[in-house]
């Protein structure tokens, strides 16, 4: 039920209406932006605020319940907000070491999650449909897709994330690192397709 609440939302914010039924739904990078954007503008309209340029920074807990967020202004080192409230929903991925290491401070219970590490492989998107389809040009299929999968004794190794026609993208969230994700438009019409 709540895959079928976000696809619903989604669709409701602007995304294409097959991703409703369809096997695996797209939606695209290029739809999701203005998704967001119109999301975003319902939030606003609706009484919401974006606090952007802005860092959470600390929580005021009593009794084990949270009371309020302290957030800094990422530009202006001094600047602090306070802002009251009794429930707080975090969306912070798993690169944000700082706040994992607040929350442990404040003995906020958390559990360990696994997340898969690998390396992007980008090759042609034609190479891929033919694998797949063969060389039948008359053919008028989508951009072929693949999943690929080892299990050992103690390790396994897969392919994840693949995007067809897709695009391999500087995704780095610390300095001195380097990370790629991958994207595809809704046309997954591109030259390319990778997966890690």
């Amino acid at each position: 039920r709540l895959c079928k609440d976000v696809i619903d939302t989604f669709v409701k914010f602007g995304a294409p209406e097959e991703i409703s039924y369809i096997n695996k739904p797209h939606i695209g990078t290029d739809n999701l932006v203005k998704i967001v954007a119109n999301i975003r503008k319902y939030i606003e309209n609706n009484g919401g605020e974006f606090m952007f340029g802005a860092k959470a920074v600390d929580f005021e807990i009593e009794n084990n319940q949270v009371k309020s967020v302290i957030v800094s202004r990422i530009q202006e080192s001094t600047t602090i907000d306070r802002i009251e409230t009794g429930t707080v929903v975090l969306a912070i991925g798993h690169s944000s070491r700082d706040m994992f290491k607040k929350l442990y401070e404040k003995h906020v219970e958390m559990e360990k999650k696994n997340f898969s590490v690998g390396v992007r492989i980008e090759h042609k998107q034609q190479m891929i449909n033919e694998s797949q389809y063969g060389k039948n040009p008359k053919l008028k299929l989508p951009p072929a897709e693949y999943k690929l999968a080892y299990h050992g004794e103690d390790r396994s190794c897969y392919t994840f994330c693949m995007c067809p026609g897709g695009t391999v993208m500087a995704s780095s969230s610390e300095e001195g690192t380097i990370v790629t994700n991958g994207m595809s438009t809704f046309a997954r019409d591109g030259e390319n397709a990778n997966s890690a």
